[in-house]
C-alpha cells in the first residue's frame, strides 16, 4: 500500500509538472507574439492545459496529495528559454518548432512516468493517459505550423 500512495505521489506530481511547464510556455509565447495564425491554436492548448491542472488539483486533493508545482528556478528557465528563442525569430514557423520541442520532451517524461510508476492508482494513471493523448493532438496540429512560410523582410529595412 505504501509503494502504490508513493506512486500516486510521483505520477500525479510529474503529470502536474509537465501541465504547468507547458501552461507557462503558451503564456510566455502568447504574451511575446501578435501572429493570429498560431495563437488561437496556442490559447486553445492553454485552456486545456488549464483543466487538466484542475483535474489533476482534485485527485490530488482526494488522496491527500500535495502537488508540488515548479520552483523559481524551473519557471525561470523556461521564461529564459522562451524569451532566448524569440530573440532568434518569431515568425509562426519558428515558433512552432520551439513548441514542439517542448511537446515532445512532455510526452517523454510522460511515458516514462506512466513506466516508471505504473503501479499507481487507475484514476492517476487515466489522467496521465488522457494528457499524453492530448500532447500527442498538440504536436500533430504544431506541426502543420510549420508549413507556414517566414515573411521575408525588404533588405533596405
Amino acid at each position: 500500500m505504501e509503494i502504490e500512495k508513493d506512486a500516486n505521489l510521483k505520477l500525479l506530481n510529474e503529470i502536474y509538472k509537465n501541465l504547468r511547464v507547458g501552461t507557462q510556455s503558451i503564456e510566455n509565447v502568447l504574451s511575446n507574439i501578435k501572429l493570429k495564425d498560431i495563437t488561437l491554436e496556442l490559447s486553445k492548448e492553454s485552456s486545456q492545459y488549464y483543466v487538466f491542472e484542475k483535474e489533476c488539483a482534485m485527485i490530488a486533493n482526494s488522496k491527500d496529495i500535495n502537488l508540488k508545482d515548479n520552483n523559481f528556478i524551473q519557471k525561470t528557465q523556461v521564461w529564459m528559454s522562451v524569451k532566448i528563442n524569440l530573440m532568434s525569430s518569431s515568425s509562426t514557423q519558428h515558433i512552432a518548432e520551439m513548441l514542439l520541442i517542448g511537446t515532445m520532451m512532455g510526452v517523454i517524461d510522460l511515458v516514462k512516468a506512466l513506466t516508471n510508476y505504473d503501479n499507481a492508482d487507475e484514476e492517476i494513471k487515466s489522467l496521465a493517459n488522457k494528457v499524453l493523448e492530448f500532447e500527442r493532438q498538440n504536436f500533430d496540429h504544431l506541426f502543420e505550423f510549420l508549413k507556414v512560410k517566414p515573411e521575408i523582410k525588404d533588405e533596405k529595412e
